[in-house]
């Protein structure tokens, strides 16, 4: 017999997944370092270095900007509609797994109603001074309930796919990272089948 409708979480990857662009580089382009950071986030998407490593860089290079004014950017990035309405739907079951930080993107899924697993940052004078805790995204995944599907497109989604019980490998901003479509259960590239197959489930 399968398993019932209701008891499915769902933990979605936020940047090219439920963003329409990757949140890094469009802050960096805002503020005059989209050559440095675009660079980085390349890199880490395709698995070429460490998450880890990329994120403490960008961050590096981003901290000296207000939070306030990072928060303003991310509000104005464009969100897939369907996996909007999906979270409407059932943002009790939702988890949002980000590399980002919390102090960036916290309103953001606040907004959409989902729990948030993500990096950490200490704020004073509306600037960041430390970065506290770096998300592992397979760490982070054995705290979601079981069963659960992860939906995610970069290398640094990986861990967090290879523990779902379902891995979709989502392809609706660029193509999946290749580590991603070896790993994945189902390859999914844009955002209506990808809703109408996790309500599937």
């Amino acid at each position: 017999m399968g398993v019932q409708m209701c008891n499915w979480h769902f933990a979605f990857d936020l940047d090219g997944t439920i963003t329409s662009e990757e949140l890094l580089p469009r802050i960096a382009e805002a503020v005059g370092l989209r050559d440095e950071i675009a660079k980085l986030t390349e890199l880490t998407l395709a698995g070429r270095i460490p998450f880890a490593y990329s994120f403490r860089e960008r961050v590096k290079l981003l901290q000296g900007i207000p939070v306030s004014t990072v928060r303003n950017i991310v509000e104005s990035v464009h969100l897939d509609p369907h996996i909007v309405a999906f979270f409407q739907q059932k943002a009790d079951r939702c988890y949002i797994v980000t590399g980002n930080l919390d102090v960036w993107v916290g309103a953001l899924c606040v907004r959409l109603g989902a729990q948030l697993i993500s990096s950490t940052a200490l704020v004073k004078g509306d600037r960041i001074v430390d970065l506290t805790s770096i998300v592992d995204k397979r760490v982070a995944a054995r705290t979601i309930p079981r069963p659960f599907a992860a939906i995610g497109d970069g290398h640094n989604d990986l861990g967090m796919l290879e523990t779902a019980d379902v891995a979709v490998a989502f392809g609706g901003v660029h193509p999946p990272a290749p580590s991603l479509l070896r790993a994945a259960t189902h390859a999914i590239y844009d955002g209506a089948a990808l809703c109408r197959f996790l309500r599937q489930l």
